[in-house]
């Protein structure tokens, strides 16, 4: 899958994504509580894979200077539209840009990087990616990763008790997965999180925190949830999913990682 294909299956859904992520707002909430506890006004962070701005929004919001990045001109139209509507156009800068490009980026730019929601799953090289993060950051600098992982346990219990017992398993060990974005098949690569820190982050960064999200109640039910209750259930998952075995259970799993050094 080339990456223009990528950036045109997310062109096509730039002025949507907002209401189609909604379902998971309060694991966003949690990530944003997570940054705040990182991150301090005044410093500059890197948001990889920016989507249409989300969370370099709330980070500018809070006198955090950002730079967004990603691959699709529509989700970064969208981006600069919400900044200038909330008067934070002079707080981020966008650049539309496949990730190969921060191999050209100068270095010690940044005090912090982020990315959200699966965008690292569908690079082709996460280790190069590791690599120029950890040039382009200053010395202690933080990566902050929220990454799609391969378990899901909800749809495994669901297949163990249909005693589909092969394709549980089969799900557990599955590394790849492709997802159909506008009619686009868009192969992601799946990691647990011992796995992509040993396997490619390890070399610069030093591991801080990892924890599981999405494993304590099925997808399904967050849009029935309040929200106010899913985010302080999202706030206990967030605890308990940096524990074994919670940690491999999740839907998506977090990597905070300070530069080594």
């Amino acid at each position: 899958m080339s990456q223009d294909s990528v950036a045109a299956a997310y062109d096509t859904i730039a002025e949507q994504y907002d209401c189609l992520v909604a379902e998971d707002f309060w694991m966003r909430r949690v990530l944003w509580a997570h940054y705040m506890r990182v991150f301090r006004p005044g410093e500059h962070v890197l948001d990889v894979a920016c989507g249409t701005g989300l969370d370099a929004l709330f980070l500018a919001e809070r006198g955090i200077h950002m730079t967004g990045m990603d691959i699709s001109a529509q989700m970064i139209a969208q981006l600069q539209a919400k900044a200038k509507r909330h008067g934070l156009a002079n707080q981020i800068e966008v650049h539309v840009d496949d990730l190969v490009a921060l191999h050209s980026w100068s270095a010690a730019r940044f005090d912090g990087i982020i990315s959200a929601f699966a965008g690292l799953n569908t690079m082709r090289d996460l280790g190069a990616f590791a690599a120029d993060a950890n040039r382009i950051l200053r010395p202690k600098g933080r990566l902050i990763v929220h990454v799609l992982g391969p378990t899901d346990v909800w749809k495994q219990l669901g297949l163990f008790t249909r005693l589909q017992w092969h394709a549980a398993w089969e799900r557990r060990q599955r590394r790849h997965r492709t997802v159909v974005i506008s009619g686009r098949a868009i192969p992601h690569t799946l990691l647990l999180p011992t796995e992509a820190y040993d396997r490619f982050f390890a070399p610069y960064f030093q591991l801080c925190q990892a924890y599981a999200l999405g494993f304590m109640w099925p997808q399904r039910l967050s849009r029935w949830l309040p929200g106010s209750l899913a985010y302080a259930l999202g706030r206990l998952e967030a605890s308990l999913g940096a524990r074994l075995p919670f940690l491999h259970w999740g839907r998506f799993f977090v990597l905070d990682l300070e530069k080594s050094g």
